[in-house]
């Protein structure tokens, strides 16, 4: 009876004690790391683009692959509205923020990374319209293929993607050259 007794003991002491250990360290560690990769899908530096792979399609008209892609991407915490025109094999994304609120080289860098990851996963879309409250730009297919000098969909290969998309865009003469290739970039004029 004294031995049951003691072995309960330890057992209810070895219980308490890994619950407090799981409950302590291990769920509050994995919260964090759960967080911390949260917040490196934001930039375009430490996107993992394995994580959006899954919504690869040949064709542009599924509205609802298309909203997880873009929601997937950075600049996905900025309200937004789309419009998708089949005909025209191309989408439009509307902000509900201002280039100058966000920060236009943060704007800038992370629309040649979601322009050059959607037309990357879907085959047939070829053009993207990014509207601000206050900018708005366009970006087409042939131009970033012939900027990457390569089919997109090449790209997808995790290490390819991180040498010639994610680390080139850690220079920031990189980015302005690519900008002004690829992103045609108009005005919006106040309402009068």
């Amino acid at each position: 009876m004294k031995t049951r007794n003691t072995i309960i003991i330890i057992l209810l002491m070895l219980g308490i004690g890994l619950f407090t250990v799981v409950q302590g360290w291990i769920i509050p560690q994995q919260e964090q790391d759960k967080q911390r990769y949260i917040m490196e899908q934001q930039s375009p530096l430490t996107h993992d683009i394995g994580s959006v792979l899954k919504f690869k399609s040949k064709y542009m008209g599924d509205f609802s692959n298309f909203d997880n892609l873009i929601s997937s991407l950075p600049l996905n915490r900025v309200d937004r509205s789309y419009q998708l025109y089949p005909e025209q094999l191309t989408a439009q994304i509307n902000y509900e923020e201002t280039v100058l609120g966000i920060g236009q080289e943060r704007v800038e860098l992370g629309l040649i990374y979601n322009a050059t990851a959607a037309f990357a996963l879907i085959d047939n879309l070829e053009g993207i319209n990014f509207n601000f409250m206050d900018v708005d730009y366009q970006v087409k297919r042939q131009d970033v293929e012939n900027w990457y000098g390569t089919t997109l969909s090449a790209l997808l290969v995790e290490d390819t993607w991180g040498a010639k998309v994610q680390e080139k865009l850690a220079d920031d003469e990189y980015v302005l050259s690519c900008s002004k290739a690829l992103l045609s970039k108009s005005k919006i004029q106040p309402a009068s």
